[in-house]
């Protein structure tokens, strides 16, 4: 749409160009002189003029000042969770049209907060126009766990030369993991792992060090002098349990702590 000014100028200038072309002018240089300096006059009057605006149209808030707020809102609450959190926000709706406020946008957390995971930041205008949008962010919480280094099969006990410490996005795990390798060295797998996958305690079990029933060696540990003995289980354990057994030498049922593949100490 051109403004009245704009419409008004191209209808002078072509007035202008018929009145000049009807002249009977001698001189063709005079001619073509006036005619420069009157296209002249008349576009130095559209450019001022300009192209008009449709003005009832407000200015749009843009997507990103929304999606960097609410980038800022989850990086603030990142800071309070105990893992390093790395934030993303996800899009909004390209048909969304919002009137751009004239105050900061604030921001605000949803009912459920963020804890790591998929969540959404509450972004608003409170400005003469206000408004108010819910803006989805996803907070990674990376933490170096154990994971396979290689593919495990079912039953297999873990040896050092199985596992590595792995940075891993552990807002979605929700069994307990293992943040040390020794930790998880002689424990079995309860199903088949293919590698780089992480750990935790609904694919790992203890593997049982001891059988009930089975022979054992009874370590009494004390003032610096071990005294071992036999003795028989009376209950499986996995290390670090503890169990009852029996001294065959004296026909005493002791309790002491998985230490090892049948071995079991007891305090002197």
């Amino acid at each position: 749409m051109r403004s009245g000014l704009g419409i008004s100028a191209f209808n002078l200038m072509w007035s202008a160009w018929d009145s000049f072309s009807g002249m009977n002018i001698a001189a063709t240089s005079d001619m073509n002189t006036i005619r420069r300096k009157t296209v002249a006059a008349v576009l130095g009057l559209l450019v001022i003029a300009g192209p008009a605006t449709a003005g009832n149209e407000h200015p749009i808030q843009s997507h990103q000042s929304i999606r960097d707020a609410a980038q800022r809102h989850a990086l603030n609450e990142a800071q309070k969770l105990p893992s390093r959190a790395e934030v993303s926000v996800g899009d909004l709706d390209s048909r969304l049209r919002l009137t751009a406020c004239d105050q900061p946008l604030d921001t605000y957390d949803s009912p459920n907060g963020l804890n790591g995971g998929r969540g959404v930041v509450g972004v608003r205008c409170k400005g003469s126009k206000p408004w108010k949008i819910y803006v989805p962010v996803r907070i990674a919480l990376m933490e170096s766990v154990v994971v396979s280094r290689r593919a495990i099969v079912r039953g297999q006990e873990l040896s050092a030369d199985d596992l590595m410490l792995s940075e891993v996005d552990v807002s979605a795990v929700h069994k307990a993991y293992f943040t040390r390798i020794e930790d998880v060295v002689g424990m079995r797998s309860k199903r088949s792992v293919t590698s780089g996958k992480l750990l935790h305690a609904g694919v790992l079990q203890q593997a049982k060090w001891i059988k009930r029933g089975s022979q054992v060696e009874i370590v009494a540990v004390g003032d610096g002098l071990d005294v071992r003995m036999r003795g028989k289980a009376m209950a499986d354990g996995s290390r670090g349990d503890r169990i009852k057994v029996k001294n065959l030498n004296s026909g005493r049922i002791i309790t002491g702590t998985v230490a090892g593949a049948g071995v079991v100490h007891v305090l002197n």
